[in-house]
This record gives structure tokens, sequence and C-alpha cells, in this order.
């Protein structure tokens, strides 16, 4: 999610509260994950809880296909492609793409919104592995493109499944996704120049940060925040607690009933604000 609008809302921002800043108390918690990940991998515990059982997982693609026809915020494209080489040509092929880092299924990592927010390149591995919860949201979508994730949503699904686990990545599923191969869909603006598709509402948002020990969340729609927000406050609070997002995410529904954990892979781009991702889930 990153467009011309975007910037000027966050530089009218800025002028107004200063830039936002990572709180001490999320910064400590930063550096606890990364001493956990490194403890973790030296000792051969990075691995999901069903470790015992891995050969017996069954994993889902939770990722579209990076192309140069992805729908993005801007409604600009996104990427381009060209072939360097070709195997007919040259004896081996390469491609060479030039892309946003917020294009297709990708992250939004704290540097995104926050001046002093962490980059993707020394963002601690051990976040990448979470424990998914998947919030239905898809009839209240249906009725209405502007529809959020609510703390009555989250009330619900931990009244069903007992309270959201610790290191959880929370997604939004709200069948967004079947508009993909139109992107005029997917974006889908209004007579009012306003986008309109899904979000997490900012309460919400605020909820998990604060009264659940989460990793990030996740939608499967353009952005974080539902289609219209002018102030982007699911972003804010999400990337300043140190926390990140992922966007454009896939194939939620069939991770419904089951238990599984997310498994984020991004490359590791230097000071990146996030990027194109692979994410999987194991079951």
């Amino acid at each position: 999610m990153c467009s011309p609008h975007v910037q000027q809302v966050v530089q009218e921002r800025i002028a107004r509260e200063g830039a936002p800043k990572l709180s001490r108390r999320n910064l400590f918690k930063l550096g606890g994950a990364a001493a956990a990940g490194v403890a973790l991998t030296a000792s051969g515990l990075a691995v999901p809880r069903r470790a015992s059982a891995r050969h017996a997982a069954e994993m889902v693609d939770l990722s579209h296909v990076f192309s140069p026809s992805a729908p993005t915020y801007s409604g600009a494209p996104g990427a381009t492609r060209v072939d360097q080489v070709t195997v007919e040509a040259n004896g081996f092929y390469i491609q060479t793409w030039t892309f946003d880092e917020h294009t297709g299924t990708h992250m939004d990592i704290p540097a995104h919104f926050i001046a002093d927010g962490e980059t993707v390149d020394n963002y601690p591995v051990g976040l990448f592995l979470s424990r998914a919860v998947i919030i239905d949201i898809s009839a209240k979508a249906e009725e209405n493109p502007d529809a959020t994730l609510d703390i009555e949503d989250i009330e619900a699904w931990e009244a069903a499944n007992g309270e959201i686990p610790e290191g959880a990545m929370v997604c939004m599923y709200s069948g967004w996704e079947s508009r993909w191969d139109d992107a005029e869909a997917y974006r889908n603006v209004g007579d009012d120049g306003a986008m309109h598709f899904p979000g997490f509402s900012g309460d919400a948002a605020a909820f998990l940060v604060t009264e659940r020990d989460i990793h990030g969340i996740a939608v499967d729609t353009l952005s974080l925040d539902n289609g219209p927000s002018a102030t982007f406050d699911v972003h804010y609070t999400i990337l300043g607690a140190g926390k990140y997002g992922l966007e454009n995410v896939a194939n939620l529904s069939s991770l419904m009933g089951t238990v599984a954990d997310i498994i984020v892979g991004v490359p590791r781009w230097e000071e990146g604000s996030g990027g194109p991702c692979r994410v999987m889930a194991m079951t």
C-alpha cells in the first residue's frame, strides 16, 4: 500500500503530531524476540510446534502469483519485467524485474510508517513463524464493502476458540480475493473517488497490540486499513507497536477450522520497508 495520496496524508500527520516513534516497550520486545530467534536456531528448535509430525503436514500457499498485472493501491502498475536472457538464445533464463516493495502479496514492516521502525533486514526472523488465527467477516463484507474487523469479531472468535494465542498472526478473511483477477473490482473505486474494500478497524488494531501478544495482522485486501480510510490508523497502530502486516493474502478460507502455523518468507532487502513475500501455512 503506497501512493502519492498516502505520502500526503503521512506528511500532514507528521506536521501535526511529529514523526511517530517505536515505543520503548515494543523496542524491548523486538530485542527479546531477536534473542529468542537466535537461541531457537542455535538449539534447532526454530520449527513449528508439530515438528515431530512435519512429514504429514499439509502446506497451503497463501500468496498470489506476483505479476505486472497485480492490483495496486495507487492503480498504477506495480511491477514490470523483461527477459534479460533466454534458454533459446543464451542457454539460460533470467528475468529483470522492476517493482515497488508494496506490490502483490507483501509485508509492511514498521519502517514503512514509523521513523525509527525496524527495517526488514534487521527484523527478528523468529517473528516470521506465527500461529494462524482466521477471523471471517465475509458476511459483513458482502453487505458493506467498507466493513471492518472489529473488537466484537475478535470477541466472537475467542468465545468459540479461546483467547488468541501468544505469537499469533490475526488474519481477516473477507472473501475479497475473489476479485484479484479484476484490478478494477479489487480496488473498487466509488463515485466519491475513494476505494471501498474491507480492513481492520483502528479499535481492533489497538486491542490486539495492547491486550494480546500478537506478531502481526494480515488481510486479503490492498490495505490493513479499509479502502476509504484517510488516516491509516491501523498502519500506525500495528507498525508503531513493532508488529508487521501482510496485505493481499490468498486462500485464507482453506485454513478455516484448522490449526495452522503461518510462515513468511521475505528477501532480506537492505533497509527495506517490507516487500513481496511468499506466505505459507502448515496445517
